[in-house]
Parts: C-alpha cells; sequence; structure tokens
C-alpha cells in the first residue's frame, strides 16, 4: 500500500469544499459529490453516518446508496438527493477547526436543507477535512436531524 501524505490546508479551502459540497447535493451530482470524500484505506475508512438514516458507512457503496438509494444492501435508502434540494446553508459553530497536528480542520454546526417547495430541514453536523493529493476531501461526516425540545401544552 502506497503512503498516505497528508498536506497543509486552510479554513478557505474547507469553505471551498462545503460550496462544492452544496453545488452537488443540490444539483444531485452524485459522482461529484462522492468525489468529495476519502474512502480511505481498511484501516483508516471514510466514518460517514448520514442525516435521514441510522446506519454508518465507511466505503463507497454505502455512500452511493444514501445519496442515490436503490442498493438492496441498504433496503431503506431512498436516495437522499431526491428531496430535491435547492438551497443548503452552513452555520458552523467555532469552525472550521485546525486539527491537532495542523493538517486538517473540522467543522460542526447546523445547516439546513431547503427543498423546492419552500420546506426545510435542519440537521447537525461535524466534518472532518483533509488534503490528499491536492484535493480537500471529507474522512467524516456525523449528521442527524436537530432535537428539537418537546412542545409543552
Amino acid at each position: 500500500m502506497s503512503e498516505r501524505t497528508y498536506e497543509p490546508m486552510t479554513k478557505e479551502d474547507v469553505t471551498a469544499a462545503q460550496n462544492a459540497w452544496v453545488k452537488y447535493v443540490t444539483e444531485q451530482d452524485v459522482e461529484n459529490l462522492l468525489g468529495l470524500y476519502d474512502f480511505g484505506t481498511p484501516d483508516a475508512p471514510l466514518l460517514f453516518k448520514p442525516t435521514l438514516t441510522d446506519v454508518i458507512r465507511i466505503d463507497r457503496d454505502g455512500a452511493k446508496s444514501y445519496f442515490i438509494g436503490g442498493n438492496p444492501s441498504y433496503p431503506n435508502d431512498h436516495g437522499f438527493l431526491a428531496n430535491g434540494w435547492t438551497q443548503i446553508e452552513f452555520e458552523s459553530a467555532a469552525g472550521p477547526v485546525l486539527n491537532a497536528g495542523g493538517l486538517g480542520y473540522t467543522d460542526m454546526g447546523q445547516y439546513t436543507f431547503v427543498n423546492g417547495e419552500g420546506n426545510a430541514t435542519k440537521a447537525d453536523y461535524t466534518f472532518s477535512y483533509h488534503k490528499l493529493n491536492g484535493k480537500v476531501l471529507i474522512s467524516l461526516h456525523h449528521s442527524s436531524v436537530t432535537w428539537q425540545p418537546p412542545v409543552s401544552e
């Protein structure tokens, strides 16, 4: 196996990667979207817990299934991209934050997805990024629908 050499990056690199992620989700461009993820190695795979599922993914097939559905190994995937998101806004809590060692960033916050009918879904996210072979890649993606406190009557 070849050595993976991570490269220095900036907050601006992370913002550009987030903007590309938004572009590919809203354009329903699954191949370019998947190109933003580092599927890693058996010892360091992608860690991906998508918003609208309880199944953690560690490989390209699992990630692709989440985004477009149709994989019998993931029968509850109906295609996140099929929701027709037209707008996504990242709201970072404090970042991106430089990781120890200085060769990656982590960002946590909330993002809001708006579909073509104007319906909004708010979710919490954590992403980790690193730069490999000149490209900023996502190595960890955790997302879940934002918890809402119960309404008291």
